[in-house]
């Protein structure tokens, strides 16, 4: 018996998906269009083509590269208030939005 070769059988792999694709457009077309793109990128993996492998490997050579480090600048200091001003309730009844209780107006 003939063996197959990986080149045939990535072939008849291919003729399937074609003919359940075609299968599938027949029954309800409106899920084959939403199935096109993985059915490309099956086919693209059959075949031995990796679409994003040459991103992924810049990506990783640039985050491998030494990055130069900068020198650690001197954290501002906070001065200290002078003076802080007492609030009390006249400061909390002047920024009340309606007026204090008639009770405590009176006392």
């Amino acid at each position: 018996m003939r063996r197959l070769t990986p080149r045939h059988i990535s072939a008849a792999l291919l003729c399937v998906l074609v003919g359940a694709a075609l299968l599938v457009a027949d029954v309800s077309p409106e899920f084959a269009l939403s199935a096109v793109p993985a059915l490309a990128l099956a086919a693209a993996l059959i075949f031995g083509a990796f679409p994003g492998a040459e991103l992924i490997d810049r990506l990783r050579e640039r985050r491998s590269m030494p990055t130069r480090r900068r020198a650690a600048a001197a954290a501002p200091r906070l001065r200290p208030a002078a003076y802080v001003r007492p609030v009390g309730r006249a400061m909390a009844f002047a920024l009340a939005m309606r007026p204090p209780p008639a009770v405590a107006a009176r006392a």
